[in-house]
């Protein structure tokens, strides 16, 4: 995971309009929001969602259940430009649109004032968004990718795993309730690394037989190619970058 930035993405001027006009009774649907998040966030009702507690102020989908209207997945592509057409947390590339979700950070079954709050959208893939769901954890939250730098709380490992820097963290539940340790996904991480490692082994062996020059210069085509926001795993590629270099030509300038 890497930071993003929402300016790359604004909120449509006319946003707030539309989401009133998309729910039949919009002044109720507030009212029974703000009473159901006024529920201790842990008590049955609160965690049993929102549809079951004010079915009546959702939009009824096909198959009868009430849902809230989607009109935040017409917006997908403008969302997708804020994490290069990337999932936010696994930071693996989403090849079609059709293939992306609209993850809710806080989902909107727990949170539902929050279910057409711009800044509570990201771009997912299915199998984070998948493996989030609606669960939101009992105590703390998660890491967001839009504040401070998310890449500092996690450990890459050359062999694509990854672990939080701190046990119980924000980070911790991050990997653990969205699956980001999954085997594919950690093979893609693997692979990724080991495409750049065999640049940059080139580059450690150009500086050791004196080279330095070559060297350096190659060392910063690696480094600019793997920490381009929209390069897949950027994260994972750039922490094990440095960690390699430094460690093999710590005097060396990049």
């Amino acid at each position: 995971m890497r930071r993003i930035y929402r300016r790359q993405c604004p909120c449509p001027t006319d946003w707030r309009d539309r989401v009133e006009r998309s729910i039949p009774d919009y002044p109720e649907f507030c009212k029974q929001a703000t009473a159901f998040e006024a529920l201790p966030l842990n008590s049955p009702e609160r965690r049993d969602g929102f549809a079951a507690f004010a079915p009546h102020v959702l939009v009824k989908k096909k198959s009868g259940k009430p849902d809230f209207p989607a009109i935040w997945g017409k917006h997908k592509e403008t969302i997708a430009v804020m994490s290069f057409q990337k999932c936010v947390y696994c930071e693996g590339p989403i090849n079609a649109l059709r293939a992306s979700h609209v993850e809710h950070f806080k989902p909107k079954a727990v949170f539902p004032l929050l279910a057409y709050e711009w800044t509570n959208y990201f771009l997912g893939c299915a199998g984070c968004n998948g493996a989030k769901a609606h669960h939101w954890p009992e105590r703390g939250g998660y890491l967001r990718p839009d504040q401070g730098d998310p890449s500092r709380h996690f450990v890459f490992e050359a062999d694509g795993t990854v672990t939080a820097v701190k046990a119980g963290s924000a980070a911790d539940r991050t990997l653990t309730d969205l699956d980001l340790k999954r085997q594919w996904l950690v093979n893609r991480r693997r692979f990724n690394i080991e495409a750049m490692m065999r640049l940059l082994d080139y580059a450690v062996l150009r500086y050791r037989n004196g080279d330095k020059a070559e060297a350096n210069q190659l060392a910063r085509i690696i480094l600019r190619n793997v920490s381009d926001p929209a390069a897949a795993y950027s994260a994972a590629l750039e922490q094990h970058f440095w960690r390699v270099w430094k460690a093999a030509c710590p005097k060396a300038k990049v």
